[in-house]
């Protein structure tokens, strides 16, 4: 074979192998969803998407069981928990809120911040609040003292919980007490707020 026909055939050859390894490494290409947070493994991803269907059918001790699991799921179930936040039913915000609340990762604030909508339940304004709270946002405080003086007991005794367990402090309330006492205590919870507003290391928190 002459020279230029090994050439030519050397070059039929690489024009060949070249394709073969452009269409292997296409038909390889793997596209992963974007995400700011670590992604579940196929199986796991299953498991969230099949409680996530079942998670505005439950009620009672299943719901509650469901929280803890997306809890104990934590960061890859929290594309979906925040998917939630936009769903037109309140039950189900609330149980997405509770969920990521219960994971105790700071890093969902500034999500549940931008995911707050105005145009909630004023029950669900302060389910949210009590959320941020519980991750360490104290700039929902100040909800959580309002919600101190709703007209449910159910309410104002979460509230109340939520100040307790974020501050260590209850400074007399009790959700059932008469209202000139609840007004009395909640008094002392804007004052409280207003003295750590005033210093500079404290509000930092």
């Amino acid at each position: 074979m002459k020279a230029h026909q090994h050439l030519a055939l050397w070059g039929l050859i690489s024009l060949s192998f070249a394709s073969c390894v452009t269409t292997t490494i296409k038909k390889n290409e793997i596209t992963l969803p974007k995400s700011d947070w670590v992604l579940a493994s196929r199986a796991l991803g299953g498991d969230i998407a099949a409680k996530a269907e079942a998670l505005p059918w439950t009620h009672g001790r299943e719901r509650i069981d469901l929280i803890t699991w997306f809890a104990g799921v934590g960061e890859p179930a929290y594309d979906t928990l925040l998917a939630f936040l936009t769903d037109d039913r309140p039950e189900v915000v609330a149980t997405a809120l509770a969920s990521l609340g219960a994971t105790g990762d700071s890093r969902l604030v500034s999500y549940l911040r931008a995911s707050e909508n105005p145009e909630w339940s004023e029950n669900l304004l302060l389910e949210s609040s009590r959320t941020r709270v519980r991750l360490g946002d104290w700039d929902a405080i100040p909800k959580l003292i309002n919600g101190l003086a709703s007209e449910e007991v159910f309410v104002r005794a979460l509230c109340a919980q939520s100040l307790v367990e974020a501050t260590a402090e209850s400074l007399g309330y009790e959700a059932h007490a008469a209202l000139p006492e609840r007004e009395a205590a909640i008094a002392r919870w804007r004052s409280w707020w207003d003295r750590r507003e005033a210093d500079e290391l404290l509000a930092k928190k």
